[in-house]
């Protein structure tokens, strides 16, 4: 096992995907995001902005043009909802920017996803199964985007809701050569599900889905005292955390959010900010599947369950999961922040050791101050480089557990004595989601994500989409940097479960791991790139840089 340090930063803003950087010193690049610095920034970082990726590449535009998407004189598209933040008319209009459209109303185009024949994009048995009167038992979400909004394709979004509809699904896919593709809540990279350029692929999602008897949810005692739970895989962390956290049980290490789906957690390399924890899939101790032809197997051993871990949906369907959970009697949440006297090597570690107490070995990095308390066993931490310059301020979320908590700590150490309402509170609360009406928070979640965040009743979405040329960068890394305290906050006496993000805006991020003797060299290289941006009048990036530890295991 080997301790590395995750670097990762990101862009708010719509109509933009990442491109590459350049590695730094062979270990580790620099990040990347929604566009680009300039060419006078450090070596390598000349990116290139791109608009969205349309799967059907506008083909209706060269046979009707941009807005008559069927030729009959009358026009479809062209027409932007603000209130929804999507063109209007969705079923054949899209988001496709084109120089030099000025507004968000030129940019709806025809897509018309229906002109396929023959294919999985215009199978009506999957764009409306319960209409169609089709074989499998499946609710349609549309078409598959990820939740960043940069993937747009005409590819059939389809819910089953268990497991005779997921078998018949499988059956009529096969029996029409389709290829299927597996999502999660749809918060993977662009590209990894589908990129929308094969016809006759469809995706599934498990956000309908309910499992059989325990493998929806139960709890399972251990000879040694401790505690396994099977979980429906269509669940986010949110619903698993409804059931074990007024238990006072947790898993072994958590994201910052809850909207992760549990099968898309184990099937790529998610992980937490636990200073000795590994990622997420190394805790599952038994998998649920189901493979191509419908049949279902249980995944048990460490030989096999080491090929489903980290597989990206290859093998099958991630049905339920098993995982191990630990007991945590306390847990404070906090945060730490600070503004370096500089910006060195020295002052980036004594911060963490001394400031953030992390739980990191003396040896793995023998400088920057004392060892510290080592008291804090998860830490993620956020560095506001467009606003610092020279002396960038830093912060840490962090938590304590158990008998490392501080005695005299100001908040919840405990269970919240509304924490059942609290979720309650949470998962039935009214959102508005995508074009697709009024609907409960744990139902957005399940389905594609978080809902985004919204001020003053508009999506933060559909402010920058509108605001991009303002100079709003520093305002939003400030923001960020001055409102994850209170999320913690609140979220301590609220749940006080760990995670602190329920809503996000769509927010472009790219991540590499590096060893963390090279972790203020990657940080460095990271600061000049954004710095860089900030003389660029195509792209400035927007939010903190972050970075967290992991400990890499042969899990996977």
């Amino acid at each position: 096992m080997s301790c590395v340090l995750r670097v990762l930063t990101a862009s708010l803003g719509a109509g933009v995907v990442a491109a590459e950087a350049s590695p730094v010193a062979n270990q580790c690049s620099g990040g990347s995001a929604a566009a680009s610095c300039p060419s006078r920034g450090p070596q390598g970082v000349d990116l290139m902005q791109r608009s969205f990726v349309h799967s059907e590449l506008a083909i209706t535009e060269q046979l009707h043009g941009d807005y008559d998407c069927d030729g009959d004189g009358v026009q479809d598209c062209g027409k932007w909802d603000y209130g929804i933040g999507m063109c209007k008319n969705q079923a054949v209009c899209g988001h496709l920017y084109k120089f030099p459209d000025a507004t968000l109303d030129r940019s709806c185009r025809c897509r018309k996803c229906a002109s396929f024949p023959g294919t999985a994009f215009g199978d009506a048995m999957l764009k409306n199964p319960e209409q169609a009167g089709a074989p499998f038992n499946a609710m349609s979400w549309g078409l598959f985007k990820n939740w960043a909004d940069h993937m747009d394709t005409c590819a059939p979004w389809v819910m089953p809701r268990d497991d005779t509809a997921l078998q018949n699904l499988l059956a009529y896919a096969r029996g029409k050569g389709y290829k299927v593709r597996i999502s999660g809540a749809g918060h993977s990279a662009g590209g990894i599900v589908t990129d929308g350029k094969n016809q006759q692929v469809l995706v599934i999602s498990l956000a309908e889905y309910t499992a059989p008897g325990e493998w929806e949810f139960a709890l399972k005692d251990m000879p040694d005292g401790s505690k396994r739970a099977t979980v429906n895989a269509g669940w986010t962390q949110f619903h698993l955390y409804e059931r074990i956290r007024p238990l006072g049980f947790f898993q072994p290490a958590q994201t910052a959010g809850y909207f992760f789906s549990l099968g898309g957690i184990v099937a790529s390399s998610v992980h937490g900010g636990s200073y000795l924890g590994g990622f997420i899939h190394a805790y599952v101790t038994r998998l649920r599947v189901m493979l191509f032809d419908g049949s279902i197997k249980i995944v048990d051993t460490e030989e096999e369950l080491r090929f489903w871990r980290c597989s990206f949906g290859l093998h099958g369907i991630m049905l339920g999961v098993e995982m191990q959970l630990e007991k945590r009697e306390q847990l404070q949440m906090y945060s730490v922040k600070a503004k370096l006297p500089a910006w060195n090597a020295h002052e980036f570690w004594k911060f963490i050791k001394e400031d953030a107490e992390a739980d990191i070995p003396g040896d793995v990095v023998n400088y920057g101050g004392h060892e510290g308390s080592r008291k804090s066993w998860n830490g993620e931490f956020f560095i506001d480089y467009i606003n610092g310059d020279d002396t960038p301020q830093i912060m840490s979320y962090s938590q304590k557990a158990n008998h490392s908590v501080d005695p005299d700590f100001d908040g919840e150490l405990g269970i919240p004595e509304s924490v059942v309402e609290g979720y309650s509170d949470m998962k039935n609360k009214r959102v508005a989601e995508d074009g697709r009406g009024m609907m409960s928070w744990g139902e957005a979640a399940r389905r594609d994500g978080a809902p985004p965040i919204k001020i003053a009743g508009i999506e933060v979405n559909d402010i920058l989409d509108a605001a991009k040329k303002l100079p709003l960068a520093g305002l939003l890394s400030k923001a960020a940097m001055e409102e994850i305290p209170g999320f913690v906050t609140r979220m301590s006496k609220r749940v006080n479960d760990g995670f602190f993000l329920t809503y996000a805006p769509a927010a472009l991020a790219a991540a590499y791991f590096v060893k963390p003797e090279n972790g203020f060299e990657a940080m460095d290289y990271l600061r000049k790139v954004q710095l860089a941006s900030k003389k660029s009048k195509d792209f400035v990036w927007n939010l903190p840089g972050e970075f967290r530890f992991i400990n890499v295991s042969d899990s996977a």
